[in-house]
């Protein structure tokens, strides 16, 4: 049996095809992986600021008035209502 062109290029394909799936399959489980060619970009350090004392936050005290006490109203008389005449134009 003889090879011919269709045949080895067939074969180049399907090699190529199974290499470039191990090269995503490498970049998808290690994105550092020098293989990548779009790397996470580097995180800057982390600065860790003292604190001067170990003291607890407080807000201040604040003012809240206190409520009058004054007289309920008694319920005032509402109209009766009327029929309204409607007009179409």
């Amino acid at each position: 049996m003889k090879l011919s062109v269709w045949d080895i290029l067939t074969l180049v394909v399907i090699a190529a095809t199974v290499i470039l799936l191990v090269v995503f399959l490498v970049i998808f489980i290690n994105p550092d992986s020098p293989i990548n060619p779009f790397p996470l970009p580097t995180l800057p350090p982390t600065i860790m600021v003292p604190s001067p004392t170990a003291t607890l936050v407080s807000l201040p005290p604040t003012w809240t008035p206190t409520p009058k006490m004054e007289p309920t109203l008694f319920p005032s008389s509402t109209p009766i209502p009327t029929m309204t005449p409607v007009k179409l134009p």
